[in-house]
């Protein structure tokens, strides 16, 4: 399930689910813990935001987000990754609660539309470690609601 490019039908761009699990369900990201579900021949049908990478930089309609691998058990980066070739077909984008994301919704997970890849490159991570990253690019469409952003993604407490 899942593992098709484009929007699934029946799910507008801006719903929020519940779990990865729903997630799962909906067809939307088929993974409950990888954030990039896709095929090493066919590219990604999908990833999700969450707190997975340091080096992923969110700005809204533009994505830096880093390949999978090169991390421990606990999500500490320890090696470098290996290049992967983009399929450049419009991937699902869903954005999971963050604190430190302005554009990430304060619960659950959102689904905010397609994507298409802009740039693949190796750079040098925050930890010295070589990185695949891409460069994503929301599409616009017609009728489709720009992504909310959270006035402070850092609320203060006391």
């Amino acid at each position: 399930m899942g593992e098709r490019f484009g929007h699934i039908s029946g799910v507008e761009v801006g719903t929020i689910f519940t779990s990865k699990a729903a997630l799962a369900e909906a067809g939307v990201h088929a993974l409950r813990q990888a954030g990039i579900h896709g095929d090493h021949e066919l590219g990604a049908f999908s990833i999700c935001l969450s707190k997975g990478y340091e080096d992923n930089v969110d700005r809204g309609n533009l994505i830096t987000y880093v390949g999978s691998g090169g991390q421990d058990d606990d999500g500490k980066q320890i090696s470098d990754q290996s290049p992967d070739s983009p399929a450049n077909k419009p991937l699902r984008v869903v954005r999971g609660a963050n604190d430190d994301n302005a554009y990430s919704p304060t619960h659950g997970y959102r689904y905010d539309g397609l994507y298409v890849v802009d740039e693949a490159k190796m750079v040098d991570g925050k930890k010295g470690f070589k990185m695949c990253t891409f460069t994503l690019k929301r599409i616009e469409e017609d009728g489709q609601k720009a992504i909310p952003i959270r006035r402070n993604p850092h609320p203060r407490t006391g």
